[in-house]
């Protein structure tokens, strides 16, 4: 399985989330969303990306269902409700329809990115990369994510056992579940603040925070994170750059703005770096020397 280092990927994400951020032209946004949907098809992750898929598009339906109700501003009138007391007439204009289906792409995208993030990094390593640079926090949350794991067996074991003596939890009354789960709720609070002491004793024993944390895999840069950070700072170039010359910015109020000549021409440029990205994850699959490291 392919993986790249957890910085390398870090710095990815940032851009990605820069120039979804920042740029507003929809077809920029709508370039980015299948530039991030062909990475998961090359890494074959597709079928485990379709839940984080299916809830980004009931978000972004919102979205595109809440803007034009909200924003009433727009030339271009698509429907007109009658006079509604205490709000007045309803209009939903295209630009405000336009609106809401752009930013609801910028967020199918922004969840996209975080899900490549994880299929492209190993947990281990991203827990070990930051555990050198800030390791109490990578600690605390470390520990949060294993507590919620584990409350949740133990929440599970716990009305197991409840059932098994004759406890029913399935109720008509919330008085008869309240009183139910509060039980429950005191084996698990007892649970946790038994387990934070065993916690606190094994770090203890360990000699946390007494000396300077070691490890024991050292997690190094290979030549395809090479090639990712270079392509990373030519599109950080680009975005400054657009964003210096106006590349990349639209208007949708009061009417949508035409198509320009030299915003197609920029996207020419930025695509083609983002085509050359995902032809190197792809080649990674592929060519052996790209596993070499330096």
């Amino acid at each position: 399985m392919m993986k790249v280092h957890p910085f390398t990927m870090i710095v990815f994400q940032l851009v990605l989330i820069c120039m979804i951020l920042f740029y507003m032209h929809p077809l920029y946004v709508l370039s980015i969303l299948c530039f991030v949907l062909a990475m998961i098809c090359v890494l074959g992750k597709l079928d485990s990306a379709k839940k984080t898929i299916a809830f980004s598009l009931y978000n972004a339906l919102l979205v595109l269902m809440i803007n034009p109700l909200v924003s009433q501003t727009g030339k271009t009138i698509l429907y007109r409700s009658p006079r509604i007391p205490l709000v007045g007439r309803i209009k939903i204009t295209g630009e405000a329809l336009a609106y809401g289906a752009n930013m609801g792409v910028k967020l199918i995208c922004i969840f996209l990115i975080f899900t490549l993030f994880g299929m492209l990094t190993d947990r281990d390593e991203v827990f070990g990369f930051f555990s050198k640079y800030a390791h109490k926090l990578t600690l605390t949350l470390s520990l949060t994510v294993n507590i919620i794991h584990r409350l949740k067996n133990e929440l599970q074991r716990v009305r197991d056992v409840m059932i098994l003596r004759g406890v029913d939890f399935q109720g008509k009354r919330i008085t008869n579940k309240i009183k139910a789960y509060y039980p429950v709720l005191k084996v698990i609070l007892i649970s946790a603040l038994e387990g934070s002491m065993d916690r606190a004793e094994a770090l203890y024993s360990r000699g946390y925070g007494i000396h300077r944390r070691t490890s024991y895999v050292k997690v190094r840069m290979e030549i395809l994170d090479y090639f990712l950070l270079a392509i990373n700072l030519l599109l950080l170039f680009l975005l400054g750059y657009g964003m210096i010359l106006g590349r990349g910015s639209y208007l949708f109020y009061p009417e949508l703005m035409p198509f320009r000549l030299e915003d197609l021409k920029y996207l020419v440029f930025v695509d083609f770096v983002l085509v050359i990205s995902l032809f190197m994850i792809w080649g990674s699959k592929r060519w052996k020397f790209l596993k070499y490291r330096i």
